[in-house]
């Protein structure tokens, strides 16, 4: 009994070590490396929009918001790095040559509302990106990267859009007359959400 699940062990952990000791090609390793540059440069625009809204504007839910949304991209870049590493990708640099880029378009934000359509704007950037990644594996039939990019990322991103939409969309069909009220009734649901996150940043 005691030697059957020995070898079912060893036979579960060549399956996991298989796949982690092919060589990636080089269009595939790019690609992701690419990625891990767009997700460490989302979260430091998220820390921008926090910042813009948490100190200057007193809106302490998105604030908090966009601190979550900043950790979690900043997680999904390394994890993306240990992945690379882990399957042994030849690269001159992980993190490609134009680097971590913080976006006009969200210093320029002056509104909740503008903030919002920035942030979902980078993340379709980043979200375009998964899929061509996914392609670029589907190419040479890598599904150990297929499959990480649909549980791990592609998800991910699916779900910042759909809530990031759908804020918009309550600040956007609010009378004008009562866009301040939705505005703030919307920061206190975030901030019951999240809780005031500002503290572990400023």
């Amino acid at each position: 009994m005691h030697t059957i699940s020995f070898i079912t062990f060893i036979i579960l952990l060549q399956s996991i070590v298989q796949p982690s000791s092919i060589i990636l090609t080089s269009n595939v390793a790019k690609c992701l490396s690419d990625l891990a540059t767009q997700e460490l440069s989302d979260s430091y625009n998220y820390l921008q929009l926090s910042s813009k809204f948490g100190a200057t504007n007193a809106y302490p839910g998105f604030s908090s918001l966009f601190i979550k949304l900043s950790d979690d991209d900043s997680s999904k870049a390394h994890d993306l790095i240990k992945f690379l590493t882990l399957r042994r990708a030849k690269l001159d640099r992980l993190i490609n040559t134009n680097g971590v880029r913080i976006r006009t378009e969200i210093t320029n934000a002056m509104d909740i509302y503008n903030g919002l359509l920035e942030a979902r704007n980078q993340n379709k950037e980043a979200w375009n990106i998964v899929v061509r990644c996914h392609q670029e594996a589907a190419n040479i039939s890598d599904a150990n990267v297929q499959d990480y990019l649909e549980s791990h990322i592609l998800e991910h991103h699916i779900e910042i859009d759909k809530h990031l939409a759908d804020f918009e969309n309550r600040l956007n069909q609010a009378p004008i007359s009562e866009k301040k009220l939705a505005t703030f009734m919307l920061d206190e649901e975030l901030l019951d959400t999240y809780g005031d996150r500002r503290k572990d940043i400023f």
